[in-house]
């Protein structure tokens, strides 16, 4: 008896987990001005990455996660140098924003200024039939 509790505890872990994996994230649009004083519009989903080439070649990633429920108003944006074939990826820091609100400028170097104008809902998802 208690190996079946056990077993159905277990599959509804498993599967919780599975549907959560496969849940679809708001997509975040960030709009980040690099130090030449270029504006980038970059989207990712919540706890994905976008990155930004400078013109230097160094690589940079921002990352949105999303710090409160719908309509999704607190925004944490992680900035990481990506890895090279020297060094490994780095964070340099984060930035605390409001959705909507102005660009707040990051205490990273190379400093960046970012804001998160919108963040949509998850698209919905594509069903196919064979």
């Amino acid at each position: 008896m208690i190996q079946k509790g056990l077993g159905l505890a277990f599959f509804i872990l498993v599967a919780g987990t599975v549907a959560a994996a496969q849940s679809p994230a708001p997509v975040v649009t960030m709009s980040v001005t690099s130090p030449d004083g270029r504006t980038h519009e970059l989207t990712a989903p919540e706890s994905g990455l976008a990155t930004l080439a400078l013109n230097d070649n160094a690589e940079y990633a921002f990352r949105p996660t999303i710090q409160d429920s719908m309509p999704w108003n607190r925004i944490v944006v992680t900035i990481f140098k990506t890895a090279t074939t020297k060094s490994p990826t780095q964070v340099l820091g984060e930035v605390e924003l409001k959705r909507g609100g102005p660009a707040v400028e990051s205490k990273t170097n190379p400093s960046f200024k970012v804001a998160v104008p919108k963040v949509s809902p998850p698209a919905a998802p594509v069903s196919s039939t064979h």
